[in-house]
C-alpha cells in the first residue's frame, strides 16, 4: 500500500461547555462588553478601534497577567442569539498557531434560571495537541471565574 498525503487544509476545534447558575441576561451582561473583567487571567482590556466595544469590526487589546497582550477583532455579535465571535489578529508574543477564532454562546436553560455557556475555538491546521489542551483548561478556568462573577 502506498500512503497518500492530503493537500487539503484542515482545522482543529476546542469545544467546552458548562452550566452557570445565573439567568442568561446576567451572564450576557458580563460577556457582551468583551472586557473579560471576570477572568482572573486577564489584567485589563481596551477598545483600540471602533466606536464601542460591541461594534462588529472593533478591535480590543487584551492584556494578560503573564505579560502577553492580544489584539482581537469582534467578527460577529448577536443580542438575540446571545453569542459573539472574535479572532486573534496580533500578539506581543509569538503564537503557536497561525489563526484562532473564538465563539462564546449562551443558551437559556428553560427548566431553571440557569445558563449554558459554550466556548468554541477553531484553530488553524498547525495547532498541536498541547495548544488545544491548554485552550481547554483555560476555558474551564474561565467558566469557574465567570460563574463566580455572576453569582457574586
Amino acid at each position: 500500500l502506498q500512503a497518500e498525503v492530503s493537500s487539503k487544509m484542515s482545522s482543529s476545534r476546542s469545544f467546552e461547555s458548562a452550566v452557570i447558575k445565573a439567568p442568561r441576561e446576567k451572564v450576557w451582561g458580563k460577556i457582551r462588553g468583551m472586557d473579560f473583567a471576570w477572568w482572573r487571567l486577564v489584567q485589563k482590556t481596551s477598545v483600540t478601534t471602533g466606536a464601542s466595544a460591541s461594534e462588529v469590526g472593533s478591535c480590543h487589546k487584551i492584556d494578560y497577567n503573564d505579560g502577553c497582550s492580544w489584539t482581537v477583532r469582534l467578527c460577529e455579535m448577536s443580542d438575540i442569539d446571545h453569542f459573539l465571535t472574535y479572532e486573534i489578529i496580533s500578539s506581543t508574543e509569538a503564537l503557536p498557531v497561525t489563526s484562532a477564532v473564538h465563539t462564546i454562546r449562551l443558551r437559556r436553560i428553560t427548566a431553571s434560571s440557569e445558563t449554558m455557556i459554550e466556548w468554541e475555538t477553531i484553530f488553524s491546521n498547525d495547532a498541536k495537541t498541547d495548544v488545544i489542551e491548554d485552550s481547554r483548561f483555560k476555558r474551564l478556568e474561565a467558566f469557574k471565574d465567570l460563574a463566580a462573577a455572576c453569582t457574586a
